[in-house]
């Protein structure tokens, strides 16, 4: 569930119906999201020198290498809706940092996506969801060996990881060869069995990505044993680890919700167009 963003009307935040109040400083956003883990471990505190905040609720902007920047709206859902009125507002900043009129992306929550296509002319996007884990798996949680999950040189098995993500796993964030540490587990021929990878949020939380197994060895435990422990070696190591999936991907929820993890954020993500309502 999704911490509380503060409440009531105090200094740098807005009136209920008026736009929201923008603000600076990451250590001023952690303090009006109460060190809401999408902000501690997400979002990189250099990226954080402009945000917004009406009652209830903040708006920042976050950029991903994949899909590039968005305005995450975050907190109750009183609080989101005036921001969603207020999109015009982040629109202007928009133009100011990257020359684009009239669309901004923006990420809140899905159950309010609807809200957001009431007022706006919404665009494409998807739905996707952000778990964190600060407690480490088991050694067992896997099912199997921990030696079982090698290092993987993706540099000089670019082409060989590439194409196995390309058959089992075709929508994977990460490519080899882009500055992740990669793993695998490999079957007895030397063939790759399972894969993944472990990046850095912008904020430096270890955040897993394009976890792949093969389609006819699933169901053998493989990505629990990948998952778990790279997990597991992430939270000793680093005390956090991070992941997102594809709202749609029901088996991979629940691999990681098994392992500890604590979903906590459903994003809906959307092209917005404000040169017209619907």
């Amino acid at each position: 569930m999704t911490p509380p963003v503060g409440h009531g009307n105090h200094a740098g935040q807005a009136v209920a119906g008026h736009p929201p109040v923008e603000n600076h400083g990451y250590d001023a956003l952690l303090e009006a999201t109460q060190r809401h883990p999408f902000v501690r471990f997400e979002l990189s505190p250099n990226r954080a020198d402009t945000w917004w905040q009406a009652p209830g609720a903040v708006a920042f902007r976050r950029e991903s290498a994949r899909h590039g920047a968005s305005y995450v709206l975050l907190g109750d859902d009183a609080g989101v809706g005036a921001l969603i009125e207020h999109l015009p507002v982040l629109e202007r900043h928009e133009r100011t940092v990257s020359g684009r009129r009239g669309t901004v992306s923006v990420t809140l929550p899905q159950h309010l996506e609807p809200q957001l296509r009431q007022q706006w002319r919404v665009g494409s996007g998807g739905d996707w969801e952000w778990l964190v884990t600060q407690e480490p798996p088991p050694e067992s949680a896997g099912g199997g060996r921990s030696d079982a999950v090698v290092p993987l040189d993706d540099v000089a098995r670019r082409v060989e990881v590439a194409a196995f993500l390309a058959e089992h796993s075709p929508t994977a964030d990460a490519a080899p060869g882009a500055g992740e540490q990669w793993f695998a587990i490999e079957t007895s021929s030397g063939a790759l069995a399972a894969v993944a990878a472990s990046g850095r949020t912008p904020a430096g939380a270890p955040h897993l990505v394009s976890v792949a197994v093969d389609r006819s060895l699933r169901g053998r435990g493989l990505g629990r044993e990948i998952v778990g422990a790279l997990t597991r070696r992430a939270v000793l190591e680093h005390e956090v680890c991070t992941l997102a999936l594809y709202s749609t991907n029901g088996a991979a929820r629940h691999l990681y919700l098994s392992l500890g993890y604590d979903n906590v954020c459903q994003w809906a993500s959307r092209a917005v167009h404000l040169t017209a309502r619907r």
